[in-house]
């Protein structure tokens, strides 16, 4: 092809796969701060209490956490739970999604010691939300990962930069919420302070016949 036939040719850009992550503040949050923060004291002194939730297998989770059913074990984090879905679903139906319920799958606790982290990973779910309850002193991160296998990538001088993560700074008591596909993971913690975070997969139910379906 001629260089004068390859000018004329007009190329369109258009942007898809966008992913977004939303956020709100948790109403009450040092009432739920605590509520949380005494289910890890019984789940820590499990030799004195004479129980616990915490399952002896490994999982992308490489610290401290309850059940993945904890909304049914423990009263406080079931209505935790049911806020927590309330709030998503009003949002997610003022947007204009088709959702017209949503039913928890998994609900737990998440505590890190010194040097504790999750490795990257994605929930089987179509809404995954994460409570930060208390994460600000423990000098770790919340990154988002792509998952990619090919990319072409543009030349800048001597070096192509490109980037795959992308860390979220979130203040305690925010609840973040995403599409459950999406990859993320926690840094290890620096600090001698546990990090807690309190997580929920959502998925969404249709009951009965569903009108005007396209």
């Amino acid at each position: 092809m001629k260089e004068t036939e390859k000018r004329m040719i007009e190329i369109q850009k258009l942007p898809i796969f966008v992913d977004e992550v939303n956020f709100f503040t948790m109403p009450n949050h040092e009432y739920w701060k605590k509520q949380i923060s005494n289910i890890i004291k019984v789940e820590d002194n499990k030799n004195i209490h004479k129980f616990t939730t915490i399952p002896d297998e490994e999982d992308n989770v490489k610290a401290n956490r309850t059940a993945w059913d904890s909304h049914l074990r423990y009263p406080a984090i079931g209505e935790l739970t049911e806020k927590i879905t309330d709030i998503i679903h009003s949002s997610i139906i003022q947007d204009g999604y088709d959702a017209p319920y949503l039913s928890t799958e998994d609900a737990w606790i998440n505590w890190y010691s010194k040097n504790q982290f999750a490795t990257s990973h994605f929930h089987a779910c179509h809404i995954a939300a994460v409570y930060f309850v208390d994460t600000e002193n423990s000098f770790s991160d919340f990154i988002f990962t792509r998952k990619d296998h090919y990319r072409l990538l543009k030349k800048e001088k001597e070096n192509t930069i490109t980037n795959i993560h992308k860390k979220i700074n979130i203040k305690d008591g925010t609840i973040a919420f995403f599409d459950g596909g999406m990859w993320h993971s926690v840094s290890p913690n620096l600090s001698e302070k546990p990090r807690v975070t309190f997580a929920i997969n959502l998925k969404v139910e249709y009951r009965g016949k569903r009108e005007n379906f396209f």
